[in-house]
């Protein structure tokens, strides 16, 4: 996805390996992090990629589409193709949502909770503080 002062690089290989780049990285196509879908987050990847209907029917890219856009790769065993959509597009924002909100947050998250617990008198102490 490319938007003024916007810029984000999400790259799936083989329906299950999620690459993400942004800023300055997604604009040289470089990836900071990757990490591995789980298998129901596969599934609805694969849900939401066939309901777009991208590999049968290839969109034409959109010259109307603004300042912002999806600039979309597909490259499979028997499709190598490249569009460009606007960011009002329900399928490719569906698909950039999912990669980016459902797939890429997974990876803090397990940051987060790997993170110490404070005990109870912590959690006491700071509101007592507090007050």
């Amino acid at each position: 996805m490319i938007a003024p002062q916007q810029a984000v690089l999400l790259i799936v290989q083989k329906g299950k390996t999620v690459s993400y780049g942004g800023g300055l990285d997604a604009v040289g196509e470089k990836t900071s992090w990757q990490g591995e879908m789980d298998a129901e987050q596969q599934e609805k990847y694969q849900t939401l990629l066939h309901d777009t209907r991208w590999q049968t029917v290839v969109p034409a890219s959109d010259n109307n589409r603004g300042t912002g856009y999806y600039d979309v790769e597909l490259l499979t065993s028997t499709l190598d193709t490249k569009f460009k959509l606007a960011l009002d597009n329900k399928s490719a924002t569906s698909l950039y949502h999912f990669l980016l909100q459902d797939v890429s947050q997974e990876r803090l998250e397990k940051h987060l909770r790997s993170l110490p617990r404070p005990d109870i008198d912590v959690i006491i102490d700071r509101k007592l503080k507090n007050k």
